[in-house]
């Protein structure tokens, strides 16, 4: 690690977004709970970096509570490491995490889209075309973080179309040490115009109301990101497991 990435002071401007305000009508633990998540899975913040609680709640304004309670979510979700004695941390992504969560998300994506392919609406399959439009729109303009909230926004539509919230849920929870990868390694835009190519046959195949096709199509495509996504993560497993930083 390099000490500058762990500077108390510059803590909040790493970890929110420009300009941001907390919503007081709303509970505030989940609001913080959801901007420290982006920060670590959009990796503004590296496996091992110090959280600075106090510094957080000093610059939102607010007591130490909901801080603490956002942060014991995140370690619930293996997102966050709290050690009594010496602080509390952003979690390395450890290889067997990121391995379970791949085959964790492709059995339940696979599941998913048999049941959306013989149920998605009209409507369903117009928000994934307008999506498909946007991410290539993000690719395009070289935006590499616009991308992935595209291509998660597909994957999330076409498991909601399944009329399955709890797998949804769970698809969205399980990706986290994926997303970490990715925002990292994802900046080639020749991968960019594969997933798009790939996507486009998902779509296709939901269009047409085949659960065989749209199956065939999604494993396809989960199966080769993971092959590249598995070599990135050992070319950088040092910085995955806080060994090493990078700015």
């Amino acid at each position: 690690m390099k000490s500058d990435r762990n500077d108390p002071q510059e803590f909040g401007a790493r970890v929110l977004p420009p300009g941001y305000v907390l919503d007081r009508s709303k509970p505030l633990s989940a609001q913080i709970y959801r901007v420290v998540r982006d920060a670590i899975v959009t990796m503004q913040l590296h496996p091992m970096d110090v959280i600075f609680e106090r510094a957080l709640a000093e610059t939102l304004g607010i007591s130490r509570t909901p801080v603490r309670e956002a942060l014991l979510q995140l370690a619930r979700e293996e997102l966050v490491l709290i050690a009594a004695q010496s602080g509390t941390f952003v979690a390395p992504v450890r290889r067997e995490q990121f391995m379970e969560s791949a085959l964790i998300r492709r059995v339940l994506e696979t599941a998913s889209i048999r049941r959306a392919a013989e149920i998605i609406s009209f409507n369903e399959i117009e928000q994934l075309r307008t999506i498909q439009d946007a991410h290539r729109r993000a690719i395009t303009r070289g935006d590499a973080v616009a991308a992935i909230i595209h291509d998660n926004a597909f994957h999330s539509t076409v498991s909601r179309a399944a009329h399955l919230p709890k797998v949804s849920q769970l698809i969205d929870l399980v990706r986290a040490p994926i997303d970490r990868v990715r925002h990292i390694t994802v900046r080639d835009p020749v991968v960019g115009e594969m997933t798009l190519s790939q996507h486009q046959n998902v779509l296709d195949a939901l269009a047409s109301h085949d659960p065989d096709a749209a199956e065939r199509a999604l494993q396809a495509h989960l199966d080769e990101a993971f092959q590249r996504q598995q070599k990135e993560f050992d070319a950088r497993i040092g910085l995955f497991d806080g060994t090493e930083s990078i700015d």
